[in-house]
């Protein structure tokens, strides 16, 4: 099993301290993934990128091709996989500017290619009642305490953007129990799954989920003002946390 840990990220992939030292654009079983395969290094360890809204961010959260960005990973040999997402923040003592590890997600989203199975090929039901990897999860928990930064955890819900939501959905996600909303996790998670990657989560909050700014700020400008700082604390826990993974295998 190959150490090298794989992340999937978003745009401004480089602020998050990735030294990118070579690209190969890959192409899989199911098409093109949304970037070449970065071989990147944090804290002089090696790592293998996607991201995930392609270099220039010109991919909305629908149009990913999740599964072409988890094959394209896997086939490369990354057997434990970060993906990095941004959220908005609904629990009261989740606030932007912070990070948090989801242990659970519900799916809102439709119509997205959610299975390596079916339309032919062998289906496969695979077990989904813990959607991230535990032992992941931990290590992912350790390296963000070991930075001094508080550690959140809680219910990713996953909308279909690109669309931000309505406070009344928002009012929605939070009866149904959820800490956090977010565009991207499935169906990435789930895709890690069926592959048997070991798949975890650090969700970065840059802004109040809608009706929920105690300041009434406007959610673009809550994003200006959070995503530099949050940033900066996810890197710092990236910087952590790569050298124990590429040191261990799950």
């Amino acid at each position: 099993m190959s150490a090298t840990p794989g992340l999937i990220v978003g745009s401004g992939y480089v602020k998050l301290g990735l030294q990118v030292v070579d690209s190969q654009a890959v192409d899989t079983p199911y098409g093109a993934a949304s970037s070449p395969l970065l071989k990147a290094e944090i804290a002089g360890q090696p790592v293998l990128c996607i991201a995930r809204h392609g270099e220039a961010q010109t991919i909305a959260p629908h149009e990913v091709n999740y599964r072409a960005n988890v094959w394209a990973l896997w086939e490369a040999g990354v057997r434990c996989c970060i993906g990095v997402n941004i959220v908005g923040a609904i629990a009261p003592d989740f606030e932007p500017g912070q990070l948090a590890i989801p242990d659970q997600l519900i799916d809102y989203t439709s119509g997205r290619q959610s299975s390596f199975g079916g339309t032919g090929g062998e289906v496969v039901h695979i077990e989904f009642s813990e959607p991230f990897d535990a032992e992941l999860r931990g290590r992912l928990a350790l390296a963000l305490s070991a930075c001094g930064q508080p550690v959140h955890h809680g219910i990713y819900g996953v909308t279909q953007g690109p669309r931000l939501e309505t406070a009344a959905e928002i009012d929605r996600l939070e009866r149904d129990g959820c800490a956090m909303v977010g565009m991207t996790a499935m169906p990435e998670a789930a895709l890690a799954r069926e592959l048997g990657m070991a798949y975890a989560i650090t969700a970065l909050a840059v802004n109040h989920a809608a009706g929920r700014s105690p300041q009434g700020q406007s959610i673009h400008r809550q994003i200006d003002t959070n995503l530099e700082l949050g940033r900066a604390r996810l890197a710092a826990l990236l910087e952590r946390l790569i050298p124990d993974l590429a040191a261990r295998t799950l």
